[in-house]
């Protein structure tokens, strides 16, 4: 039965966790009859921590930040040889701080990680992983996040964001020159996705309207309200120093500047609050790739390019400055959050799966693991799972609960993909775009089935276990709560 067990595991370590718990009832009838010690909690999730560690710190400043021992997991605002924990989290206490990740906000599990400091959390019985909590297995129900990226709406918006492709007709043998953007094709990709969910029973949310941002309005739009507040909401945030904070304040500073300091963060901020408050069970970031160092030339061309390649990013990959610091707080308490859940191994599955679909349905082959790109080289790690699935500490990836795939689906400037997405023969939502974004949303539509099938694997093997020790789940439940209720009455 060990052996089994262990494959299980092996094969699914996603749910790893579930397994575990039912180790001490599934294997020893004596086991049953006695109360579970905590050998359990720290044993998973001792090993999650020190697994997810490797993927976490991109930097040895940022794994001088943390501790893990024998009684849990240590977070210091500094190096640890110079300040006092931050955060601590005993074993047994994580199965509470998961608890209270889906309940609380995070400014209030903050403060209550600062209170209880050092101490154990009071009246907390957490002396095995629960296992009778199924994943998600099947549309019904589904809830699906979708943030389609960028905003622009037309070719002006476009150039402000510096998302957009204009290449030169002689490069097809045809005297049209070729345009398009990329938020469009984003947001006609999810839309086209929304729909195919939306008949299997799921329920879909997109972060924003076509041509707005999350917070509702254009950038047009918000320089009409009083956009001063925001740029001094950024400065408290760190997003730029004292120099450019007077600038912006001066009304000199450019659009360009506006948008991309101002305007697109506090976007990103109103997309992640959006995505947490409808608790979805998966989210998926849509953006379109290019080649790194494409230059324009002449009136804003691209020179088209040959290679054609994808990559997705997930959580992880934080640099020791981003963390380090009194203004690291969030990011560190982020991390911990990544250290301890099932996010980031979730995350991977899903990543893993998308890069898949793209090189089987599209023949588009995830980026290479030998590249030198600056954006691998300096600020990501990775995966273990898949080439091409990246953890990188970008905002989205790093506040959004749960899991989360990040996705740059394909060469925009690669010469076949011009041709292709430069078309306008189809139109959803009243938009009009070209046709490809359905072969783009079946891809990732693939990706979240086989996440789903994935799922049902792990609940049949659940069930089976369940059926062979106790006849069926609600008699497992009844166990549970009796030791439950067997280990408060003796504390």
């Amino acid at each position: 039965m060990f052996i089994f067990l262990n494959y299980l595991i092996m094969k699914n370590p996603l749910y790893s966790a579930l397994f575990l718990g039912l180790i001490f009832f599934v294997c020893s009838d004596k086991l049953v009859a006695q109360k579970i010690e905590p050998i359990p909690v720290k044993q998973f999730y001792k090993d999650r921590v020190t697994r997810n560690l490797q993927f976490l710190c991109k930097e040895a400043e940022c794994l001088d930040n943390v501790i893990v021992n024998d009684k849990g997991l240590y977070i210091y605002p500094t190096s640890q040889k110079v300040n006092k924990p931050e955060f601590i989290l005993y074993w047994r206490e994580m199965p509470h701080f998961v608890e209270m990740l889906d309940k609380k906000k995070t400014e209030e599990i903050i403060d209550i990680l600062s209170r209880k400091g050092s101490h154990y959390f009071y009246g907390i019985n957490n002396t095995h992983v629960n296992p009778a909590k199924y994943p998600v297995t099947e549309y019904k129900g589904l809830k699906v996040a979708l943030d389609p990226g960028h905003i622009a709406s037309n070719f002006e918006e476009a150039r402000l964001e510096q998302r957009y492709v204009r290449a030169e007709g002689k490069h097809f043998n045809q005297k049209q020159h070729i345009e398009f953007f990329e938020s469009n094709l984003a947001y006609t990709t999810c839309l086209v996705l929304k729909e195919m969910l939306e008949k299997k029973g799921a329920h879909v949310m997109l972060t924003h309207e076509y041509g707005k941002s999350a917070m509702g309005i254009n950038y047009n739009e918000w320089l009409q309200t009083d956009y001063k507040k925001d740029i001094i909401h950024g400065y408290k945030e760190d997003w730029y120093n004292r120099e450019k904070f007077e600038y912006l304040m001066s009304g000199q500073a450019p659009d360009f500047m506006l948008f991309h300091d101002v305007f697109r963060n506090m976007d990103f901020v109103a997309r992640a609050k959006k995505i947490n408050e409808y608790k979805p069970n998966i989210t998926l970031v849509v953006h379109y790739n290019a080649s790194e160092g494409g230059k324009r030339y002449g009136d804003l061309y691209l020179p088209p390019v040959t290679e054609n390649y994808s990559m997705v990013f997930i959580p992880g990959s934080f640099l020791g400055i981003e963390i380090d610091g009194q203004d690291g707080l969030d990011q560190r308490f982020e991390m911990l959050r990544l250290l301890v859940t099932h996010d980031l191994e979730e995350s991977d599955v899903f990543a893993s799966n998308i890069i898949k679909a793209l090189n089987d349905e599209l023949k588009v082959d995830a980026l290479p693991k030998e590249n030198n790109f600056d954006f691998a080289t300096r600020f990501s790690i990775l995966s273990d799972k898949s080439e091409g699935v990246y953890h990188r500490n970008l905002y989205l990836t790093r506040v959004v609960r749960g899991p989360i795939a990040y996705s740059e689906a394909l060469y925009q400037d690669n010469i076949e993909e011009m041709a292709k997405l430069g078309k306008k023969d189809f139109t959803i939502g009243g938009i009009k775009t070209s046709s490809r974004v359905k072969d783009v949303a079946h891809v990732y539509f693939s990706a979240i089935d086989q996440w789903l099938q994935y799922n049902q694997q792990f609940a049949k093997q659940l069930d089976a276990l369940y059926e062979d020790k106790y006849g069926d789940e609600d008699a497992f439940k009844e166990e549970m709560e009796k030791q439950e209720a067997d280990s408060g009455s003796n504390n």
